[in-house]
């Protein structure tokens, strides 16, 4: 039997007939009273109040033996076939505001017994408080707790804890807004057994604070200062510095829906974020009300990255006092804001991103604008490069108008404007550079600092751009390191030979005229970067004979540096898939599904240096030579 047990309270029955031989429970003004005989013992004291006035006689406490049970002495009605309680108990007289109660508890040794006979046989008067042996209770989850502290709530005064103190201060601050796989934040461990260095008084929280910033940095801000702060109480202090707070993301995978409102967002800015850098809120539209916002740009001072990916419903008038107040503020995501219909007040209409354009001015470094359907695109990115000359990345893909018409802009007047663009994306868009004079064009200088570019089409609902857009497109650009001309049936193998740069690393070729009519031009492309290429995508290519060619193009050199190479559903053959894995020791991914020329057993995604070692080992023993000749129809 456990050492601390809680108090049993018995039920208060009618008063039987019982004779003077045994005890009973007589119920006197709402109160139980043990009695060793069948005296009345109210006769004696009539009210709880004379009872405690009287010093001339003594309070008893029978104690029954240990071996004894109370339910045998007191006149119960019990069961038939009742188990006996092999329980002890004892029974102690406490003094009550309205008088005399029996608390009846169960007795854990007989020592306990003893010093409780003895402390009540000593008097009322001088008798000390009964100290009750209570079960130590295991701790609550965070969420029971905020239950009950929400229904004692109740029982308060409005808007008042026991302190005096705010109460949706203390709630919010209790019980976090995170839901980190399940578990919700903001529960400290206020465990006060011995803790490590790490956790007590002799670490300094200076110390501690380059600790956690250092982890910030590697891991994130959410969810590693939400699972610090659950460590001890030194760690919740350190991990609550808003200056720790500098990039997160609380975008719908990270926070839980029911969490996702204007009062946590609210609180989120005035506890947390007042020092935010980066800060993500994708899938918030609800929270984002007038009060979130205008909370947004006054304690946001630092902020210089924001993403409202996906908060369908933004109005114009918000961003705007948003990015007015933001002095920092540089680069700017506002993807899938307004999926399928164009809003004339809503963040992503033509006046609003002019007026956008006009006031960020230089400081606008990235621009997101995918997956939107707006109106007047040609305004939009003429105001980009009239006002936005530190313009680094424009993201146009699958930007349309409300009616699906193709939309020309100036290449050039965009060239001229954003001299500084590292990347621009215009898949799926119903974008086509406007005609413009010979002579503009030569004068043009390019984008010298383009990195990556992406004009990737699906071939059956868009027109793709043609071998001389991307040749106006790609002028002087010779740091360019991704080229992704997937399902553009207009450029051929000749524009992708005269690209300018010469180290280029991610190429995607899938659904390209380059990869069907010419044999020797698709060699002739993989020759050329071969030396640098990382990533190549000739997927779906159904000439057999230019893609073994340029197969064992990337095959020749012994230091290839490929790491990642898609040939599913293409005609590849078996021997140069083979040289591939001899010489290209670098490989880490290699697709061969639905390979119709390989061998059976083979034509599978193989992710992984383990997968792709057991690859070559197989191959190497001759696993799939006698397979050679059975491969599919």
């Amino acid at each position: 039997m456990d050492t601390a047990v809680s108090p049993i309270d018995l039920p208060l029955l009618p008063t039987p007939s019982t004779s003077s031989a045994s005890p009973s429970v007589e119920l006197r003004h709402d109160f139980e009273v043990l009695s060793s005989n069948a005296t009345d013992f109210s006769s004696a004291h009539t009210s709880p109040d004379d009872f405690r006035n009287s010093h001339s006689k003594e309070c008893e406490v029978m104690c029954p033996e240990p071996k004894s049970n109370i339910a045998d002495s007191l006149k119960i009605p019990q069961r038939k076939q009742q188990r006996p309680c092999p329980v002890v108990y004892e029974s102690q007289i406490s003094p009550e505001l309205e008088g005399i109660k029996l608390k009846i508890k169960k007795s854990p040794t007989q020592e306990v017994l003893h010093q409780s006979t003895s402390t009540a046989a000593t008097g009322a008067k001088n008798r000390p408080k009964t100290v009750r042996l209570k079960t130590p209770r295991a701790r609550k989850p965070a969420a029971t707790k905020a239950g009950a502290k929400g229904r004692k709530r109740k029982r308060r005064k409005k808007g008042q804890s026991d302190d005096g103190t705010d109460e949706e201060e203390e709630e919010e601050d209790q019980n976090y807004f995170l839901d980190v796989n399940g578990s919700s934040a903001g529960h400290t461990n206020d465990n006060n057994g011995a803790q490590s260095v790490w956790a007590n008084e002799r670490m300094p929280p200076e110390i501690l604070f380059k600790i956690f910033m250092e982890v910030t940095y590697t891991e994130g801000c959410v969810p590693t200062l939400v699972m610090l702060s659950h460590v001890c109480r030194l760690w919740w202090e350190v991990s609550t510095d808003p200056l720790l707070w500098h990039t997160v993301d609380l975008a719908t995978g990270r926070v839980n829906e029911k969490y996702r409102t204007e009062r946590k967002l609210v609180w989120l800015l005035q506890n947390r974020l007042s020092r935010v850098q980066d800060l993500a809120l994708g899938g918030w539209n609800s929270a984002l009300s007038r009060a979130a916002v205008e909370g947004l740009s006054q304690t946001c001072n630092d902020l210089q990255a924001l993403s409202l990916n996906g908060c369908k419903g933004l109005m114009g008038e918000s961003l705007l006092n948003v990015i007015q107040n933001c002095k920092s503020l540089q680069r700017l995501d506002l993807s899938a804001i307004s999926p399928y219909t164009a809003n004339p007040r809503g963040a992503i209409s033509s006046g609003t991103l002019c007026e956008l354009s006009k006031v960020m001015g230089s400081r606008l470094s990235h621009l997101n604008l995918a997956n939107n359907c707006t109106t007047g695109i040609q305004q939009i990115v003429v105001a980009l490069a009239v006002s936005c000359p530190n313009l680094q990345v424009l993201d146009l893909s699958n930007l349309r108008t409300a009616t699906r018409d193709t939309v020309c802009i100036n290449i050039e007047q965009l060239q001229e404007g954003c001299p500084k663009l590292r990347v621009l994306r215009l898949t799926n868009s119903l974008i086509r550079l406007s005609a413009t004079p010979l002579k503009d064009q030569a004068a043009s200088l390019g984008f010298p600092h383009l990195e990556e570019l992406s004009i990737a089409v699906d071939p059956k609902a868009y027109i793709s751009l043609d071998n001389a857009s991307i040749e106006r497109i790609l002028k002087n650009a010779h740091k360019l390191r991704l080229l992704d001309v997937r399902g553009c049936i207009s450029i051929t193998n000749s524009s992708l030979v005269r690209v300018p740069a010469w180290d280029l690393e991610h190429l995607f070729l899938s659904g390209c005229t380059a990869t069907r009519h010419s044999a020797d031009g698709l060699e002739l492309v993989i020759r050329k970067w071969r030396h640098s290429l990382i990533e190549i995508d000739l997927s779906w290519t159904s000439v057999s004979e230019a893609l073994d060619q340029a197969v064992m193009a990337l095959a020749e050199d012994s230091d290839s540096p490929l790491k990642v190479l898609d040939l599913c559903g293409s005609s590849v053959s078996f021997p140069p898939i083979r040289q591939v894995l001899c010489h290209c020791t670098r490989l880490r991914t290699l697709n061969l599904s639905s390979c119709r020329a390989l061998p059976r057993g083979i034509k599978r995604l193989y992710d992984g240096v383990t997968q792709l070692s057991l690859l070559r080992t197989a191959i190497q023993a001759g696993r799939f030579d006698d397979n050679n000749d059975q491969a599919d129809d």
